[in-house]
């Protein structure tokens, strides 16, 4: 089985045409992961680099999208934040149409609330969601949709009690990871390390039950 790079190029209203890429099996896969970054976090960042090689080597084609206002070099404010939703859309649907059974999207911080709108949308393939980080409301209205959620509790948007709320919700899981910040890592390299692959074992382990 060999993965051919695609390019996926997107018209932004940021002004620029954004290069997003698509890593796509020959034969074709049935399932697809979508990969959302943050603001300054992007799809090759340690966190998203290892989820698209753990996706790609359990068969998933993996999306990686790109901002208009990260290509074009500009700030993201309360007027242009409007475009994100329409960058992420432009590069999904001509990807969808490939018809996977299978969709999950994965969000980093600023991704989050986008990815989760992403999936209440989606109709037609099984979605399930990752939230790296989540920020806003990403966790609200998710409904029946399977959702793994990991923060650090020296992340300051990290809350015991927003942890606690959703205890016994059936379809979403935490994970919690002692002295880590909002980039999933800590002030120390050699820890930084060493939590990476309990994280993106995490991950791997929701998209092998939730997207077999």
């Amino acid at each position: 089985m060999s993965v051919e790079t695609i390019p996926v190029p997107v018209a932004s209203r940021f002004g620029v045409t954004v290069s997003n890429m698509l890593l796509a099996h020959d034969p074709p896969a049935d399932r697809l992961l979508v990969q959302l970054p943050g603001k300054g976090y992007t799809c090759d960042y340690p966190l998203l680099y290892y989820l698209r090689r753990a996706a790609l080597a359990l068969g998933f084609d993996v999306l990686n999208v790109e901002y208009g206002f990260q290509a074009a070099n500009v700030e993201l404010d309360v007027e242009n934040a409007v475009y994100l939703m329409d960058d992420v859309w432009g590069a999904a649907r001509p990807v969808l149409e490939r018809g996977y059974r299978r969709v999950c999207i994965a969000g980093k911080s600023l991704g989050t609330p986008l990815a989760a709108e992403m999936a209440r949308a989606l109709q037609g393939p099984d979605v399930a969601l990752i939230l790296l980080t989540p920020i806003g409301g990403a966790l609200q209205g998710l409904d029946d949709i399977p959702t793994l959620a990991l923060i650090g509790t020296n992340d300051a948007l990290y809350s015991p009690e927003v942890v606690a709320a959703f205890d016994q919700h059936p379809r979403i899981t935490w994970k919690v990871y002692e002295g880590l910040n909002h980039s999933l890592e800590s002030g120390d390299w050699r820890a930084s390390l060493a939590a990476l692959p309990d994280i993106i074992t995490a991950c791997e382990t929701f998209m092998e039950s939730e997207c077999a």
